[in-house]
């Protein structure tokens, strides 16, 4: 082994965030179980606007509470053209606009991997909600050919919500499809309950 001097030591050392224990916070209810009457008992009138950040907000929170690790915003996006990651502030400024999918909810840092998080609540049944997980499943698409080409990349598609739990048989139908069995342990569809011990199986 290489000598090194104490000073690189410990640099390297601190480099490397030290992970308490990954569970998942007291109060955590299952996706399915928030309907829209109780999406409104756990976060208030949620109907566009400020309100409908709250969800979000919560979701946010008890990643960063339960994995112990700041959970950052971004503006990354893919381009659903050419699978690439590339930060975007407000792409609908440029003609290829509609090429990129939404921004990323929030980006962890884990020793030298990086997850990117999609955070979304969907509840109630409807052409609205419908339209929403669609997005999210051509979303997903596009993470799954990203990472066919990514070292140290992974995805994380929190989806709460009892509708957004009636319609996950369509993601795992998509993420099992043979052309991505190399790369599906690298992207995690679920509610946030499921999100910790996902995390757990990668460290």
């Amino acid at each position: 082994m290489n000598k090194i001097d104490i000073k690189t030591f410990f640099s390297r050392q601190k480099s490397i965030p030290i992970l308490k224990k990954i569970e998942c916070p007291l109060g955590v209810i299952e996706g399915k179980l928030i309907t829209k009457e109780k999406r409104h008992e756990l976060y208030g009138h949620v109907a566009g606007g400020s309100g409908s950040i709250e969800p979000e907000n919560y979701q946010r929170k008890m990643i960063r509470e339960g994995t112990g690790i700041k959970i950052s915003k971004t503006n990354v996006r893919l381009n659903l053209r050419n699978n690439e990651l590339k930060t975007v502030c407000r792409p609908n400024k440029f003609e290829d606009g509609f090429d990129y999918s939404e921004n990323f909810d929030g980006i962890q840092e884990i020793n030298e991997k990086k997850v990117y998080i999609n955070l979304k609540c969907v509840v109630g049944k409807g052409g609205a909600q419908t339209r929403s997980l669609r997005e999210v499943y051509w979303f997903i698409q596009a993470q799954l050919n990203v990472l066919k080409n990514k070292e140290n990349i992974y995805f994380a598609n929190v989806l709460d919500g009892d509708e957004a739990y009636s319609q996950m048989g369509k993601y795992n139908y998509l993420c099992c499809l043979k052309e991505y069995e190399d790369v599906k342990g690298k992207i995690y569809v679920g509610d946030l309950r499921g999100y910790f011990s996902w995390v757990r199986s990668l460290f």
